[in-house]
């Protein structure tokens, strides 16, 4: 199984996905690799539920590659989120057989929180409903713009 996405091949339209217990939030890019934009994010109850949902999303978008966050402490240490992250990711790689890269998204879910109240998403409690699909995105579009 492949765990490297070679943005280089365009064409190929990669999903981003900010992994949680609770919520999924999910991210595309165009086949350029140009724009990451959000998804709807997705509620869940366990891994296999999220990782069977993300599959659909996956074809139903025509995805080439996926590209997890991986939820490192500050210091670049790993958490207990970390190995649920490797996990999802590696279980993903297996059920879609599509490459998965891992991210660090260290502060993406900062920056996305910001991004909304940039876009003018005053209430706390309605930037709470979106932030997962923005860090998704973040995370997305930090991941392509990186690797050109």
């Amino acid at each position: 199984m492949c765990y490297n996405v070679s943005v280089e091949s365009c064409g190929v339209k990669i999903l981003g996905i900010d992994f949680g217990l609770k919520r999924v939030g999910l991210a595309v890019c165009d086949s350029l690799h140009i724009l990451a934009t959000p998804l709807p994010v997705y509620h869940t109850k366990s891994m296999r539920n999220s990782i069977d949902y993300v599959a659909k999303v996956a074809t139903e978008q025509g995805v080439g590659a996926v590209v997890v966050g991986l939820p490192l402490n500050l210091d670049g240490s790993e958490s207990v989120q970390s190995g649920r992250a490797r996990a999802f990711a590696r279980n993903l790689g297996k059920v879609t057989g599509l490459p998965v890269q891992l991210y660090d998204e260290r502060l993406t879910t900062v920056e996305a929180d910001e991004l909304l109240k940039e876009a003018g998403v005053a209430k706390a409690i309605d930037r709470a409903k979106l932030v997962d699909s923005m860090a998704a995105k973040v995370i997305l579009q930090s991941y392509i713009d990186n690797n050109k």
